[in-house]
């Protein structure tokens, strides 16, 4: 039997907060892509200055810095290259499997109750790969919305050397207004792809058949996914700007290393807290509507789902 919304949020809390190891992926994912991203930046610069001329870069002037730069970006080139595509890609494996194994601990504590690590590796060695080909794709649909941006850059190109002409004038206009096209369609797609994981991780679903199912899903439900994603979108937003006020109060009051530390607490906090819960609320949407077998407590029932 499918759940009102009210029951998915309100049971769905109540599972989150029996199940708060359930941030445990996020968290790895997150140190695991910090160490890959120092990793990658120490990589740059050993291409950047050599092996041998790293011990004198301390002693060198900015001036001096700046031409061995631009020398040397320009000679490794193709080495930059291959390094960006194979952090992407490190970046995002890594993703799609933590993801993978959130969403598997989601599953199980949603169908029993509870969960244990042991979900988060079976959930992850049996779907990250459709995970991260499924996101692959995602990104390349919305990678394509760039298109609205070429009729005001070739407008604006064009008309570099006549900064006052109306022509470019216009193709800053058809930028923007590009712009602002390619950001709405961002959007939609985030709605439309927003059980996507989900459907393949709680179906053991492949890549392209867990997109068309996610989709398909929505248009079933879009009401109730609609409204679930303004809620999320919403909460997320009012944390987004508490946790930015904090930290400019910090910045302001602070010592520099309590900057440098909130830094590194802040998304630990949206990690073990608000990222979680999001992932059962999206679980227990989906579960519920295909009327999946869901863990009930009568101790865990609210008022409003009577």
């Amino acid at each position: 039997m499918s759940e009102s919304l009210e029951n998915i949020i309100s049971k769905g809390f109540n599972v989150w907060s029996r199940n708060l190891s359930i941030c445990i992926p996020l968290i790895l994912n997150y140190i695991t892509q910090v160490g890959v991203m120092f990793a990658a930046v120490v990589v740059g610069i050993l291409v950047l200055f050599g092996i041998s001329s790293i011990d004198d870069v301390a002693t060198m002037t900015d001036e001096e810095l700046f031409e061995i730069m631009s020398t040397s970006i320009g000679e490794n080139i193709p080495a930059f290259v291959v390094l960006f595509i194979l952090v992407f890609v490190v970046l995002l494996l890594f993703q799609s499997y933590f993801f993978a194994g959130a969403v598997g601990m989601s599953h199980s504590a949603t169908a029993r109750g509870d969960t244990s690590i042991s979900d988060m590796f079976n959930a992850a060695g049996s779907n990250f790969f459709n995970v991260f080909l499924a996101n692959f794709l995602m990104m390349l649909v919305e990678l394509a919305g760039i298109v609205f941006l070429v009729p005001g850059a070739i407008l604006v190109r064009n008309n570099m050397e006549f900064v006052e002409s109306s022509q470019f004038t216009g193709g800053i206009l058809l930028l923007v207004i590009g712009m602002l096209i390619w950001f709405l369609y961002l959007l939609i797609l985030d709605l439309l792809f927003s059980v996507v994981i989900y459907t393949i991780v709680i179906e053991y679903a492949g890549a392209m058949d867990g997109i068309t199912e996610g989709v398909r899903f929505f248009m079933d439900n879009k009401s109730t996914v609609f409204i679930m994603w303004v809620i999320i979108l919403l909460v997320s937003s009012v944390v987004g700007i508490v946790f930015y006020i904090t930290s400019n109060i910090i910045a302001i009051f602070g010592t520099e290393s309590m900057n440098i530390a909130w830094s590194f607490v802040n998304p630990l906090i949206l990690l073990a807290t608000l990222h979680p819960l999001i992932i059962v609320l999206w679980t227990r949407l989906y579960m519920s509507k295909t009327g999946k077998n869901i863990y009930f407590d009568e101790l865990l029932t609210e008022p409003w789902g009577k």
